[in-house]
């Protein structure tokens, strides 16, 4: 009988090892989410009507996305957003102006007590001849996010809200 009664101890053991350790991710701790980048394919338009040098956005729409950015094929890897793509993800995006390009290197997004953190890099380059918008595009699958906060060279410089999804 002793044997059987060990079998099932192991056995509850590993199930509840399981379930708390599961807990503990929900409940706190920050884990990678997969995601994509689309900023090589697409440009600011000229009529969004924003002025600020650097602007934060969440799209959970195709309609809200349009309204900010055209479609910009160059040669090489062009990496546009699916077909429906907002049936299934969530948009994410910062625009920086100005006599600058900028780049953005190490992109990395993390979530935690249901926000979104977009990690990232900058570089501008200044330029005297031209104004450029140099925008950061990245998708996520859909999910149950409060907030998105991006941060940007290890700080935190804006905060955004967005309805949650279905």
């Amino acid at each position: 009988m002793k044997p059987i009664l060990w079998i099932v101890a192991a056995i509850t053991l590993t199930f509840f090892a399981h379930a708390f350790a599961t807990n503990d991710t929900k409940a706190g701790q920050e884990r990678n989410l997969d995601f994509k980048r689309y900023d090589r394919s697409y440009f600011e338009r000229n009529d969004t009507g924003l002025t600020a040098r650097t602007s934060y956005m969440v799209f959970t729409s195709q309609a809200q996305f349009d309204k900010i950015f055209g479609v910009a094929p160059t040669m090489g890897g062009n990496s546009f957003l699916p077909n429906n793509a907002f049936n299934t993800k969530v948009v994410f995006a910062t625009i920086a102006r100005g006599h600058f390009l900028r780049t953005y290197d190490d992109s990395k997004v993390t979530t935690k007590n249901g926000k979104i953190y977009i990690w990232y890099k900058v570089k501008d380059t200044q330029q005297e001849s031209a104004t450029f918008a140099s925008p950061l595009i990245l998708a996520v699958d859909r999910d149950r996010y409060s907030q998105v906060i991006f941060m940007e060279d290890g700080k935190r410089v804006r905060a955004a809200t967005f309805p949650r999804t279905k």
